[in-house]
Parts: structure tokens; sequence; C-alpha cells
């Protein structure tokens, strides 16, 4: 049977899950899918370039919205403009591209999208990564047929569909080219992978950089900084700073890592709980509803003795370096890990097209 050709369009600024439906898409025996992205590429975003443009090959298109503040009404006000023509050049857009339906993976860049689909009729799907509701699927979900959602966490009418989250196929691979070379030094000196998430922190890079000396004799340290700071100056061994993680290595890196220290986004926190890894967590403060200390705290529900969270405002090089070592001196988790794939989500598309 020939598969059907139909185009989806996917839009939003969370695209850890965005990459793993294409791949998903690009798999479906049903239908033979014509994909096309639509988001903001901020200064700091990674996935875009790294990934969705150059590795995957999907036709993007940039697309510029105003931003809803919650905790400063001025800002959102000066939005407002630009959310009014992100509406205009989306809906030309989407004329232009005539798809079969939209899934959106939140960010407010999504809402322009989403209303112009609704203005024209088009099918479309929200998804949300977070254990709280964001403003930006709070909006979305006014006009989509379906609000798909990683938790349990609330109900929108009729609208909400428990579907998971995506995670990334490859956290579940032990290989890499870039890093297998570490397999020795590991064996000997535990990896402890550092990220401040997909755009880095400041803070938690300067941390760390003060921690390198007390470390670099102990453990193997791979640091993703992000964008926001350059490499350190100094050279020292068994010390790998880099500014992205690729797909093709983040498996290994995950795997192998002893200990990971990290923000607590959605995406990494469920990555941390499917592998059991030992972990320490640093919520950002400012997230949307509290919603990284809540994403920390289901991660220490899930593994309460492998699990430490470290507030913002307490967080020092003496508290970092005394959490490691009380880690590495817990035993490790006994888990198999069994890599499982979600297709909840496809599975929603489908039958909504």
């Amino acid at each position: 049977m020939t598969a059907k050709k139909l185009t989806i369009v996917i839009t939003g600024s969370h695209h850890t899950p965005a990459i793993e439906l294409i791949k998903q898409l690009r798999n479906d025996r049903l239908v033979n899918w014509h994909i096309e992205y639509i988001a903001q590429i901020f200064p700091h975003e990674t996935h875009i370039n790294n990934t969705i443009v150059s590795k995957l090959q999907v036709p993007f298109h940039n697309l510029d919205s105003g931003k809803y503040d919650r905790r400063w009404l001025p800002n959102t006000l000066r939005g407002i403009p630009v959310t009014l023509l992100a509406i205009i050049k989306a809906y030309r857009l989407l004329k232009n591209l005539k798809p079969n339906i939209i899934v959106s993976f939140g960010g407010y860049v999504s809402v322009p999208v989403i209303f112009a689909s609704w203005l024209r009729h088009i099918p479309s799907i929200t998804h949300e990564q977070t254990s709280t509701i964001s403003l930006a699927t709070k909006i979305n979900g006014l006009f989509v047929r379906k609000v798909a959602l990683s938790f349990p966490i609330a109900k929108y009418k009729n609208k909400t569909v428990v579907t998971g989250n995506l995670l990334r196929s490859e956290i579940y691979s032990k290989e890499s080219i870039l890093y297998q070379k570490l397999d020795t030094s590991i064996a000997t000196h535990p990896l402890i992978y550092i990220t401040g998430g997909s755009q880095g922190s400041r803070l938690i890079n300067n941390i760390i950089n003060q921690a390198i000396p007390s470390l670099n004799d102990k453990y193997t340290i791979i640091h993703s900084l992000g964008n926001l700071d350059s490499f350190p100056t100094f050279s020292t061994k068994n010390y790998y700073p880099t500014n992205y993680i690729n797909l093709d290595d983040i498996g290994w890196v995950l795997n192998n890592a002893q200990i990971i220290v990290s923000r607590s986004g959605a995406n990494i926190c469920q990555e941390i709980v499917a592998l059991h890894k030992k972990s320490i967590l640093i919520p950002l403060p400012i997230s949307q509803q509290n919603e990284q200390l809540l994403n920390a705290r289901w991660v220490q529900k899930h593994l309460p003795a492998s699990t430490f969270i470290i507030k913002n405002n307490q967080l020092t090089v003496k508290v970092l370096l005394n959490s490691i070592t009380k880690l590495v001196n817990t035993p490790n988790p006994t888990f198999e890990v069994t890599p499982q794939t979600n297709h909840r989500l496809l599975q929603l598309i489908h039958e909504i097209i």
C-alpha cells in the first residue's frame, strides 16, 4: 500500500521533543510526510541550526513574535504589535505551505501560528512538556483540536490527552566517535556531565570554572556551556568543554555519566529518570510557575537516594563539591534500562488527520 502524502508544520520553542517527532514522522509507514518548521531563532539557541536544519534538513521559517511576560506587563504591551505582525506573517505562510495539520511544542512563538491555523481551519495539536500548564499552552488550548500533556496535571475542557513526553531515542545509545576515546579515562576518573540546558547557565558555568581545580584530579568532566560563555582560558586535563552535545554523542555522555549536574528542565529530568542516573539539579528560579523546582522534585520522588536539589541562591563551589562527594559514595541504582519509544503523539496525529 502506497503511503499518502501530507504536509505537517511543527512550531514552538521546545525543540527536543519536536526533533524526536520529526524522526518518527520520517519513519511513518502510513503517511509520507512533508515537514516544515516555524520558530524563532534566539541568540543562544542551538537546536535549530545544529540539528533541525543541518542534520534533519527540515525547511525552516523564522518568525519573530512578542513575549507574554507574567511578571512585567510593559514587556507584554511592547510585544503586542510584534505578535499581531507575527499572526499576519503566519497566516500568509500557512496559505503557501498548505499544511494538513500543525503541531506546537510551546513557547510564545507558537501562539501566532496556532491562531493563524485556527483562522485558516487547519487542525492543530499543542504539546506541553512540563508538569505545569504554560501560558502559551493555555492560549493555544483555545484554538487547537487537542492538548497533549506529558503529565496528568490538568484538564482543559474535553481536549486534553496524556501522551507523555517524547524522549530523544539517542539517549539509549552507548556509541560516540567523539567521546569514546575517554573510555579508559572514565574507568579511573568517573564522568561528571554538566549542563545548564540548551541555552546554558552563566551561574553554573562560573561555579564549575572555580571548581575545576578540585575536580580534575578525581573526575572526567564534560561541560556543555551553551552559547552564553566562551571556553575557559585555562587548560587542564580531564576537562572537556563544549557549546553543544550532538545527538550522535548525547547517549554515550548520559549513559556513562556517574553524576549529571544540570538545570531541571522537563526533558533532562525525564531522561535522568528513564536512565536512573545520579543527579544534582539546580532549578532555574525564574521559570514559569516554578516549574523547574517541580520537575526537580519529581525526579527526587522517583530517585530519592540519588537526587540532590540545590537552590540557585545556595549554589557555591563548596556546596557543589560536597554534593558530588556524597553522590559518588552513594550506591548506583540497580536498574536495567530498556529503550522505549513513545508513539502516542504520532497516534494522536493520525487520529486527527
